[in-house]
């Protein structure tokens, strides 16, 4: 997503104001969505891989709308429970080249910052797609997920994109409708099987009555945000790990054995008594694209 302002120091108050806000009038009309479409060929494997992964690195890749769980406060070590690499990047798109930045950045796509990550990984959390029209998605997961398959990925976790939003991307390429579109398309394509290892993480349902995490334009994380956001993808993957939840539902009860679907049990978590929700973790810096981790399994910064 483009963060629009003509200096640094601009982006910076911004940024630290939460106010990434796309333009939200005389957006061009919303593409048709050819309820039809569907990816025209499967990603052919000998044996296409499973959803049953146990253990192994996952790899996430995000635009800067999950950039805030870096950004705002030090949320990042609130993704606790699963070994993971964190790849966000401001204006990041999927497959075609990403927008450009306030200053000229131009991050690269998911596909490529894919390809830089082909060993060690066993699953690839997509969470990008604010940047992207819907006229090419199906086609363009295929190319995702062919391209995880050759590299040895065996599961595609992919997060549905927030609809009840202001936000337009640069170029009008993606605003309200489009995510919904993407939303119903990928619902579809989980559903009919084509894809064995993807599974649909619905962040957009789960996050659907929480504006107090985002920003304005409904895209964004504002600080409590990020540690929602870690918080849910934390739950999610341990879920499907079947493993104990890395946190309880709130401070002092023990966390659950089993870790429940969060997108079945819904956005109950008390993020105030688990996470420093109003103090900010002391020297972050600026940056438009972060590669990292989590502190995790060693205790998370508001702890050291």
């Amino acid at each position: 997503m483009r963060i629009r302002h003509v200096s640094r120091l601009g982006a910076v108050v911004a940024v630290a104001a939460g106010l990434m806000i796309g333009p939200t009038a005389n957006a061009d009309p919303p593409p048709t969505l050819d309820t039809t479409a569907s990816a025209t060929e499967s990603a052919v494997r000998l044996a296409p891989p499973s959803q049953e992964v146990s253990g192994g690195r996952s790899l996430l890749i995000s635009d800067s709308a999950w950039l805030g769980m870096y950004l705002y406060g030090g949320g990042v070590d609130a993704v606790q429970g699963f070994d993971h690499t964190l790849a966000l990047a401001s204006c990041r798109r999927r497959v075609v080249t990403s927008c450009t930045n306030f200053d000229g950045y131009v991050p690269i796509p998911l596909l490529e910052e894919l390809r830089n990550h082909p060993d060690g990984f066993t699953t690839l959390i997509v969470a990008t797609g604010y940047n992207d029209d819907d006229r090419a998605f199906a086609s363009e997961l295929d190319t995702i997920i062919t391209e995880a398959r050759s590299l040895g990925y065996r599961r595609v976790v992919w997060l549905t994109l927030r609809s009840n939003v202001t936000y337009v991307s640069p170029d009008d390429a993606g605003f309200a409708e489009v995510f919904g579109n993407n939303n119903t398309v990928l619902a579809r394509i989980v559903a009919d099987g084509t894809y064995p290892e993807l599974l649909m993480a619905d962040w957009a349902s789960y996050a659907r009555d929480q504006p107090n995490w985002f920003s304005a334009d409904g895209i964004h994380l504002r600080r409590t945000g990020g540690y929602a956001a870690a918080d849910y993808i934390s739950r999610k993957m341990t879920f499907l790990d079947r493993q104990p939840c890395a946190q309880p539902l709130v401070a002092g009860r023990a966390p659950d054995d089993r870790c429940p679907d969060p997108d079945v049990q819904g956005p109950i978590v008390d993020l105030g008594s688990l996470y420093p929700l109003d103090a900010a973790q002391p020297r972050v810096p600026f940056l438009l694209n972060f590669e990292g981790s989590s502190s995790w399994p060693d205790p998370p910064w508001w702890e050291s």
